[in-house]
């Protein structure tokens, strides 16, 4: 008989029949047990004895026969707790506050039957000539991006630039160079010249004044100027964020993920205290945020540290008393520059492709996937498009998008979710005992403390107390592409710039070599 046969509509079938537990389908009689209730579950375990997590920790003893058990199987992170070698609901019950933020990553789409969890596969393109980046915009756009990263001086002729696009099929993100008045102005003023309605415009503007501040110095007051002047411009535009709070910047300098956490949130209170003394409505404020990072290859730690600076930032705005939805939050996600190699520069895309999950798993709603011979200079055509197929292999093939939340539940991320956030809380609130993020950003404090860090970790690599493919482990030292590659740039001690894990390893290497 066909199973497709069994197919059956419960409604029709006689009471009195399934009652006598049968019934008759296709010329065969079906019976069943009628006693049993399709609605109770079956307790499938109940012969087995309750296990509990010490059960399970003196178990693992047993195994180790004498050996400690804290020193061999507990992980003690540089973000400064420790990681068990697993997690049970007794572990969740300290952490079952997360559960409020359980997908919480993006608001319903508004297109009917498309997937629940959306992402943009944004490419920068650095523009350099308009004409030749309108072709590079249009080649991109038709090949699997969806979002675009313009990098601009400010005075570009958006009507060349843009020629052909429409955005409000896109995202749009301006990442300006210099006056970033001047380059908003100048798109949105484009918008309006070509009559595209202003709640189509979907996108943001990549700055952030006091991030800004650690690469070219800058007073305060005239941050605090130039938002308000942003704030004004984008008014309009109700879809488009006017100005960003990056922690991208502490992570490519080398901070952990609890220090790039509680000093951009830090930054972001001194803002937002500026701006509110100015007058400024804090619902305002929040609603034009984007908050942008950079997500590294410690793959449950970087999905987690994504998941907690949505709780900061919404656990922030409740303390201004703004009205903010999770999943309103908008986060850009950019593929980290410090995790990438000048050897074995292969091994970057696979180190990419860890990133992009990450960041899409921790609920980014933008996702910038850098080329994978970022380190060596100006990417070439082909790892420009890798780096854009990453986003599009992960949604069309992988099918990420297919569930909101896949990670929501896990016992282990709640536990991280929670140490980073009581970490990186504790730090925010000692910062704010000692004058904020300005204060700290004066007298070096913040530029010393994340430079320590990143020499710590680099050391690591030379150490061998962490393990880099292609870099202090399988090197081959006849490399071709070895080389020096992008290292890190002169330095005040009032800056932070952006460099690479690997810098000394590879510069040992060669010397060696």
């Amino acid at each position: 008989m066909n199973v497709q046969n069994l197919i059956f509509d419960f409604a029709n079938i006689s009471h009195h029949l399934l009652n006598q537990g049968k019934f008759y389908i296709n010329g065969v009689w079906i019976f069943f047990n009628p006693n049993i209730n399709p609605k109770m579950k079956d307790k499938l375990f109940s012969d087995f004895p309750v296990t509990t997590k010490q059960d399970w920790i003196n178990q693992a003893i047993q195994e180790l026969k004498g050996k400690d058990f804290e020193k061999t199987l507990v992980t003690k992170t540089r973000e400064g707790f420790s990681l068990d070698p697993f997690y049970t609901p007794e572990d969740f019950k300290s952490h079952e506050w997360t559960k409020k933020y359980q997908n919480q990553v993006n608001p319903k789409p508004e297109i009917p039957g498309i997937s629940p969890r959306v992402w943009s596969n944004v490419v920068r393109i650095d523009v350099v000539d308009e004409k030749s980046a309108n072709i590079e915009i249009l080649e991109v756009l038709q090949h699997g991006a969806d979002g675009l990263l313009l990098v601009l001086e400010g005075n570009e002729n958006m009507d060349v630039l843009l020629q052909n696009v429409l955005p409000q099929y896109i995202q749009v993100f301006l990442c300006p160079k210099n006056n970033p008045d001047q380059a908003l102005s100048a798109f949105f003023d484009w918008a309006n010249d070509n009559g595209f309605e202003k709640k189509e415009i979907h996108g943001g503007l990549l700055w952030d004044g006091f991030a800004q501040a650690l690469n070219a110095s800058n007073d305060k007051e005239s941050i605090l100027d130039i938002v308000e002047n942003l704030l004004e411009l984008g008014l309009p535009f109700t879809r488009f964020k006017v100005f960003s709070l990056n922690s991208a910047i502490y992570h490519d300098a080398g901070g952990s993920a609890v220090q790039e956490m509680a000093f951009c949130i830090s930054a972001f209170i001194e803002l937002m205290d500026g701006l509110t003394e100015r007058g400024r409505n804090p619902q305002e404020i929040f609603q034009k945020l984007l908050v942008e990072c950079s997500v590294g290859s410690d793959y449950f730690m970087e999905i987690a540290k994504v998941r907690t600076l949505r709780v900061l930032i919404h656990q922030l705005a409740a303390l201004y008393q703004v009205n903010l939805a999770p999943e309103s939050i908008f986060i850009f996600a950019n593929t980290s520059f410090w995790t990438k190699t000048t050897q074995d520069v292969q091994s970057n895309i696979l180190r990419n492709t860890t990133e992009a999950m990450a960041a899409i798993l921790g609920g980014s709603n933008a996702l910038h996937v850098l080329a994978h011979d970022v380190a060596l200079g100006a990417p070439n055509e082909f790892s420009k498009r890798m780096a854009r197929n990453v986003s599009s292999i992960l949604k069309e093939e992988s099918y990420l998008d297919k569930v909101l939340d896949p990670v929501s539940g896990s016992y282990y991320l709640a536990s991280l979710m929670s140490s980073l956030f009581y970490k990186a809380k504790d730090k925010i609130e000692l910062l704010e005992q000692k004058g904020g993020w300005w204060m700290a950003y004066q007298n070096l404090t913040l530029q010393k403390e994340i430079k320590a860090m990143r020499s710590e970790r680099m050391l690591a690599l030379v150490t061998k107390e962490e393990t880099k493919i292609g870099v202090n482990k399988y090197v081959n030292r006849e490399d071709s592409d070895a080389v020096p590659g992008i290292n890190r740039m002169p330095e005040d001690e009032n800056q932070l710039k952006s460099t690479r894990q690997s810098l000394l390893a590879e510069n040992k290497n060669q010397n060696q070599g």
